[in-house]
């Protein structure tokens, strides 16, 4: 049996009128942590990897590879697959059938799978918790699984938001792509604040492809980043009647009075963002791409812009972020695989290859080693570089038509995961010897 917590949609907590405007008030103190755990599950928990949206693997990489396994699901994969310590990867599809699908990372073979979401759960990565529960929302709801598939809970929502990430409490909170921030209770799904309106009364239009491009018809298109040390969190967004996109700071107050207030607003974002924005690990800085080539460093208690960098083509994905500032962007266009270090008031490019056309959303591993998807006369390869020099140090083919791989994620024993477009998902594991 499940618990179904129905919420009536509310107004707006007073701060509607107020998001507009640009303030720079200073994040609250640190939020105390029990035992300075936090709720994410070990391994790949959230779409980008954790809260700070890092598209970073604390695992060694490994330097060589051979392919496992491959599983092809009718319709599409949107995002990456996530993965816990038990061995299991969550892949969410929008083929007929179910639409999250639990699978043996060892093998491939499916553990569980559910139709209890609908075909817009592929806009989300399967969001996983210390306890082993999955959270996951569609066009309709927020729902949450057991390790075994039951449903927990699900709580009415509206729109469709692109991803979950948790508080510094350990509550669920998402952005839906008409602008509604929701926070809701991880254990029974209640909401812990009523929902607020960043565009009050938004239709619940389903505009797919402004959402992967994050153009205006779809206001909130990507995944929010979280501190979990002050509860401050960041979004883009492109509000109703702006030139542009821009990025935005909020804080979450968690305590006996629950609240969302703003921070700041910089709407310089043009053409939109299809970028979720990074956190820097001591969470002094947030990155951010737009779709005319553009990555910016700003900061994250007064949203001052500290740099700007233009890597030539419109990144088609979220970067990945280095615990040192090593980021590597995105593949979009003919884009080459690169990587550029923020080098404190400037960023500096370290390494571009032109003969390997980025393909994908690379990922950085611990070791110095990163995964990136790169085009051949056949399709797309899987390679291996090492992020200090980007020298190649494994290729392996990605079988089929995969045209763009969608978030190359890490297990918690080295496998590499490759989703593509076309709904194939291949993993790798790291070669004997």
């Amino acid at each position: 049996m499940f618990v179904k917590f129905v919420w009536k949609p509310a107004l707006v907590l007073g701060v509607a009128a107020s998001l507009v405007a640009s303030t720079q008030q200073p994040a609250t103190r640190p939020v105390a942590h029990l035992g300075n755990l936090s709720a994410y599950g070990p391994g790949w928990s959230t779409a980008h990897a954790d809260a700070r949206n890092s598209d970073y693997s604390p695992v060694r990489g490994a330097r060589n590879l051979t392919q496992a396994w491959q599983r092809s699901f009718s319709g599409s994969i949107y995002l990456g697959a996530t993965n816990d310590a038990a061995g299991r990867a969550y892949v969410t599809t929008n083929g007929t059938g179910c639409h999250l699908h639990a699978l043996d990372m060892a093998t491939g073979n499916t553990v569980w799978c559910s139709s209890e979401v609908d075909e817009r759960a592929i806009a989300s990565s399967a969001l996983l918790d210390q306890e082993g529960h999955a959270y996951l929302a569609d066009g309709e709801a927020m729902h949450s699984f057991d390790a075994d598939g039951s449903l927990r809970w699900e709580t009415p929502i509206v729109g469709t938001p692109l991803s979950a990430q948790f508080t510094p409490a350990g509550n669920l909170i998402f952005i839906t792509h008409i602008g509604r921030v929701y926070v809701l209770d991880r254990a029974t799904g209640q909401p812990v604040l009523p929902p607020v309106e960043l565009i009050p009364g938004a239709p619940d239009n389903d505009d797919t492809r402004a959402c992967m491009r994050g153009t205006a018809e779809c206001p909130a298109a990507n995944t929010l980043a979280v501190d979990l040390a002050t509860g401050r969190f960041f979004f883009t967004f492109w509000d109703k009647g702006a030139p542009s996109a821009g990025i935005r700071a909020m804080q979450l107050d968690e305590g006996a009075a629950p609240a969302i207030r703003p921070l700041w607003t910089v709407e310089s974002l043009p053409g939109g963002s299809a970028t979720s924005p990074d956190l820097s690990v001591d969470g002094s800085r947030v990155y951010v791409g737009d779709n005319e080539g553009g990555i910016h460093a700003l900061d994250t208690a007064t949203g001052a812009e500290i740099w700007s960098h233009s890597t030539g083509y419109a990144a088609g994905g979220s970067p990945s972020l280095s615990p040192e500032g090593l980021i590597m962007p995105s593949g979009g266009g003919d884009g080459a695989l690169m990587a550029i270090k923020d080098m404190g008031d400037r960023a500096q490019q370290v390494w571009k290859k032109d003969g390997l056309t980025n393909r994908g959303i690379p990922t950085q591993a611990a070791g110095g080693v990163a995964y990136a998807t790169v085009s051949t006369a056949l399709g797309n390869d899987l390679v291996v570089v090492d992020t200090a020099t980007g020298a190649e140090l494994d290729r392996e083919r990605i079988p089929g038509l995969t045209i763009f791989s969608v978030g190359t994620t890490v297990g918690p024993d080295g496998t590499v995961l490759v989703p593509s477009i076309t709904g194939d998902l291949v993993a790798y594991r790291p070669a004997q010897g």
